[in-house]
C-alpha cells in the first residue's frame, strides 16, 4: 500500500535552495524533514503520510508532489512511524513527535496540511480528528481505506472463506496460528520484509499451497477442475475480477493481519472480530466458517485508533480522490468520508481501467492538490468538482503526464458489498454515540459496585465507579470519576481522578477537596443480552500500584430513558430529573440522579458522592418512585469488602444512613432535605441546581 511506489513517476521540477534532514526520534521512528529557503516559524508545513509497508521505514519518503509543494513554499515533514504494518497506533505519537522536531530546529508552523495514500490517507484524516493538530486546515487524502477498523472485517473474512474452500485439499490448506487464534499467522511465520517476494521463503511457501488450491499460478486450461471450482468461488466471495488483487488481498490476510492480531504492540494475540451470524452468501463458506465472538474491548482499541469520527475543525476541508477499479481498498470506502465529513469534504472518483491500487496520473495528483489550496484559501466557498478537469488539463501543457479520468457522478458502490454486515445485536453498541448507555452498570457476581455513566453528546461521556479501599490499605470506600472521549464502541477515559480530603456537613470546605490523578479506564459495549434486557460493558482499569490493572464485564441496571424491554411509547418527561446535580457553593461533592423510562417508568436511582466525617471518601445510593416532582430515597451505606480481586461480596454490608427529599422547581433547580440515621451527620436542606444533563434528557421538560 507504499502510494510513492504505485504512482507514475513526476516530472523534474527546477531546484531552489532549501534545507533536508534525516534523523532518528528517541522513540526509534526515522524522520526525513525538508524546509524551503524563506520558510520561516508560522508559515504552513505539509505532514506526509506513507502507506502500509511491513519493513520497518527507515528512509521516509515526502511524497509524490513534494518537488512542487516545495516550490510553493511548504515546508514537508514525514515519518518512518515506530511500527510497521498497519501503523495506526503510534501514527498519531509519531506525527506528534515529528511536529515537536521540526518546531525545535526550525521554529513553530502555523498552518497544518496533511496528505498521504492507502493507509496514510487514512492517517492523513486521522491527524486532523486527534488533540496536537488543531491548525490542520486541509487533507489530501488518497485511496484511503475510510472505514478505519472495518476494512479488515474484509481480511478477516477472506481468511476464513479460503480456510474453508481448501479445507482438506493436500498442500492446499495455510499455516494455522496458535490457538485459539488459528486464522491469525504467528509472527514466527510472517516475513520481516515482503518487499522481494521471490527472496522470502515464507511467503514462497504460503504462494505455493494457495496454488495447489486453487491453480493460482497456471493458465486457466491447464488447472484441475476442482482448482478452477475453488478459485471462482474464492473470487466470487471477494468480488474480484482480477486475480492479482486477489491474492495482493490475500496476502494482507494471512500476513498484515496476523502481524495486526498478534503483534505486541498492535492487539497482542486479542481478538478484534466477529463471525457469529454473518452470512457468508456461499452455502459451503456458512457451513465450515467458524462462529468467533470478537474481543471488545480488542475492537475497541482497533476502532479507537483506526476509525474516523468525524470531528475535525469547522474550517478544515478535505479533497479525497480514489480510482474506481481498485480492488484492495474499494471506491466505496468514500461513501465513509461522504457522510462523516458531508460538505467539508470534496470525494471524486477516478475512472480507470484497468483497476489499480492509488493509481493516479500525475496531473490528477496536481489538480487535486491545487483543488485543496484553493478551498484552503476560501474555505466557506463551495468547491468546484468542475475545475478538476481544466486543472487536470493545464497540469498536463506545464508537462505533467496524464490523462485526466475524474468521474464525480460515478456510482461509488456499497461497502456491504465485500465488508459484510455482522452481528445485528453487536452492531447496535458498535456505535456508542448512538447507543443507549446512559445508566448504572454492575457485575452481577460483585454486587455491592458499580460504575454510572453519564453521556452528554455524541462524543463525551462522564464515568463513576463507586468501589472499595485497596486490600493493603486502610478499609473505607473509594469514588473515582472522570470525563471520556466517545469513540466507536466505547469510552476511553484518559485521566480518572480519585476523590478524597473534604469532610462531610457543615464542615465540609471545597478547598479541601483532593482530586488525585489515578489512572486511566476504557468501557467497551458488545450489545443486547437478551435473557436480562440489559447491554454489557467490558470494563479495563490501569490504576495505581496499589490498584493494579485488570477487567470487569458488567451488565447494564439501570437504563436512563427506557431500557429496550418494553413496547410502550417513549415519554422524555418520565427520566427529566436525571443528571448531576449539586449546591455551587459546595463544589467537589454531588447527587447522580439516574431515571428509567418505560417499563419502570420514573424509577429513580440516586448516588450522593460525599466525604466522611474523616475526610475519606464516601458514597450513599437508594432508589425511589418519583411522582409530581418529588422523591423521598432511603440512602444506603455499603462497606466490608476491598478492591479488585480481593473482593467478596459475602463480605458486603448495607447500612441505612438516612433519608434524602428532593423537591424539583421545573428542570434545573431542587431542594434538597437530609435526614441522618446518625445523628453525627446533622440534618439540613440545601438549595440543589443542575449541573449536567444526559443527552437522554434533553428534551423540553416540564413540572409535573
Amino acid at each position: 500500500m507504499r502510494i510513492g511506489a504505485l504512482l507514475l513517476s513526476l516530472v523534474a521540477m527546477p531546484t531552489w535552495a532549501m534545507s533536508e534532514v534525516v534523523n532518528v526520534l528517541p522513540n526509534g521512528a526515522h524522520v526525513r524533514v525538508a524546509v524551503p529557503d524563506g520558510w520561516t516559524a508560522g508559515d504552513t508545513l505539509l505532514l506526509y503520510q506513507h502507506g502500509l509497508d511491513m519493513d520497518a521505514d527507515t528512509n521516509p519518503d515526502l511524497g509524490p508532489l513534494r518537488d512542487l509543494q516545495l516550490a510553493q513554499g511548504y515546508a514537508i515533514a514525514a515519518s518512518g512511524y515506530a511500527q510497521s504494518g498497519w501503523a495506526l497506533f503510534t501514527a498519531a505519537q509519531d506525527n506528534r513527535d515529528l511536529l515537536a522536531y521540526v518546531t525545535e530546529h526550525y521554529g513553530a508552523p502555523g498552518a497544518l496540511i496533511t496528505m498521504g495514500g492507502s493507509m496514510g490517507g487514512l492517517i492523513a484524516l486521522k491527524l486532523a480528528e486527534l488533540p496536537g493538530f488543531e491548525s490542520t486546515q486541509g487533507v489530501y487524502a488518497l485511496c484511503p481505506p475510510a472505514a478505519g477498523a472495518r476494512t479488515w472485517d474484509t481480511a478477516f473474512d477472506l481468511r476464513l472463506a479460503y480456510d474453508a474452500v481448501c479445507e482438506g485439499v493436500g498442500g492446499g490448506e495455510l499455516l494455522d496460528g496458535d490457538a485459539p487464534l488459528a486464522w491469525a499467522t504467528n509472527l514466527a511465520d510472517i516475513p520481516e520484509s515482503m518487499g522481494d517476494l521471490s527472496g522470502s521463503r515464507t511467503v514462497q511457501q504460503t504462494y505455493a499451497r494457495v496454488h495447489q488450491c486453487t491453480g493460482v499460478a497456471l493458465p486457466n486450461w491447464l488447472r484441475t477442475p476442482p482448482q478452477r471450482d475453488r478459485l471462482a468461488r474464492l473470487m466470487r466471495f471477494g468480488a474480484f475480477s482480477n486475480e492479482d488483487f486477489f491474492l495482493y488481498n490475500l496476502a494482507y490476510s494471512v500476513f498484515a493481519l496476523g502481524d495486526l492480531v498478534r503483534a505486541p504492540d498492535k492487539l497482542a494475540a486479542r481478538n478484534p472480530f466477529s463471525s457469529r451470524d454473518v452470512d457468508y452468501d456461499d452455502e459451503l463458506i456458512n457451513l465450515r466458517v467458524p462462529r468467533i465472538d470478537a474481543d471488545p474491548l480488542a475492537a475497541f482499541d482497533l476502532a479507537r485508533a483506526s476509525s474516523l469520527n468525524g470531528r475535525i475543525a469547522a474550517n478544515t476541508r478535505i479533497v479525497s480522490l480514489h480510482t474506481d477499479g481498485d480492488e484492495l481498498v474499494r471506491l466505496a470506502h468514500q461513501q465513509v468520508l461522504r457522510s462523516t465529513y458531508g460538505n467539508k469534504v470534496l470525494s471524486v472518483p477516478i475512472d480507470e481501467n484497468p483497476g489499480t491500487h492509488c493509481g493516479f496520473s500525475s496531473a490528477e495528483l496536481v489538480a487535486g492538490w491545487e483543488q485543496l489550496r484553493g478551498w484552503i484559501t476560501s474555505p466557506q466557498s463551495a468547491t468546484d468538482v468542475g475545475a478538476l478537469i481544466p486543472g487536470c488539463t493545464a497540469a498536463i501543457a506545464q508537462g505533467w503526464p496524464g490523462p485526466c479520468r475524474f468521474a464525480p457522478a460515478l456510482p461509488i458502490g456499497a461497502l456491504a458489498t465485500t465488508m459484510r454486515d455482522r452481528n445485528a445485536a453487536a452492531a447496535d453498541y458498535a456505535d456508542a454515540a448512538a447507543a443507549r448507555i446512559s445508566g448504572s452498570w454492575f457485575d452481577p457476581e460483585r454486587s455491592g459496585e458499580g460504575v454510572l455513566i453519564e453521556r452528554f453528546n455524541d462524543y463525551q461521556a462522564s464515568v463513576l465507579w463507586f468501589t472499595y479501599a485497596p486490600v493493603d490499605a486502610p478499609a473505607g470506600l473509594v469514588w473515582l470519576g472522570g470525563v471520556g472521549e466517545i469513540d466507536a464502541n466505547g469510552i476511553h477515559v484518559a485521566e480518572l481522578r480519585r476523590m478524597y480530603g473534604a469532610r462531610f456537613g457543615e464542615a465540609f470546605r471545597s478547598s479541601d477537596v483532593i482530586a488525585a490523578p489515578w489512572g486511566s479506564i476504557d468501557l467497551a459495549f458488545d450489545g443486547a443480552d437478551v435473557a436480562n434486557h440489559a447491554a454489557r460493558l467490558h470494563l479495563r482499569y490501569r490504576g495505581p500500584a496499589e490498584f493494579g490493572s485488570g477487567q470487569r464485564r458488567m451488565q447494564r441496571a439501570l437504563s436512563v430513558g427506557p431500557d429496550g424491554s418494553s413496547h410502550r411509547p417513549d415519554r422524555p418527561r418520565d427520566w427529566q430529573y436525571s443528571g448531576t446535580w449539586f449546591d455551587p457553593s459546595r463544589s467537589g461533592e454531588g447527587w447522580l440522579i439516574q431515571q428509567s423510562g418505560a417499563p419502570f417508568e420514573r424509577l429513580t436511582s440516586t448516588v450522593w458522592f460525599t466525604y466522611d466525617l474523616d475526610g475519606s471518601a464516601l458514597w450513599l445510593s437508594g432508589h425511589a418512585v418519583e411522582q409530581n416532582g418529588h422523591i423521598e430515597i432511603l440512602l444506603y451505606r455499603t462497606a466490608g469488602t476491598h478492591f479488585g480481586g480481593a473482593f467478596d461480596a459475602a463480605a458486603v454490608t448495607t447500612a441505612p444512613f438516612g433519608r434524602a427529599v428532593f423537591n424539583f422547581d421545573g428542570c434545573d433547580h431542587a431542594q434538597l432535605q437530609f435526614i441522618p440515621a446518625d445523628l453525627r451527620y446533622g440534618e439540613f436542606t440545601r438549595d440543589l441546581v443542575r449541573l449536567t444533563r444526559p443527552d437522554a434528557a434533553a428534551a423540553a421538560c416540564a413540572p409535573r
